[in-house]
């Protein structure tokens, strides 16, 4: 019974560090996101982004270049 125990709850602990970990507040959307965030120096300014905003961007930049 203890062991089972121990393994449920180690099981819990590990899910619920898996799912804090990662998440952030994107600057530009303002959304909480969890994956890959982009950081950039902006006047100054440290901005994180998430990886949508940074396709949106992406395709911003690349509309102007054109």
């Amino acid at each position: 019974m203890k062991k089972k125990l121990s393994v449920v709850l180690f099981v819990t602990v590990a899910a619920l560090a898996l799912t804090a970990c990662g998440k952030f507040t994107c600057d530009i959307c303002g959304e909480e996101k969890s994956g890959k965030k982009y950081t950039e120096s902006f006047l100054g300014q440290e901005v994180v982004y998430c990886s949508d905003c940074h396709d949106g961007l992406e395709a911003l930049s690349d509309m102007f270049s054109n």
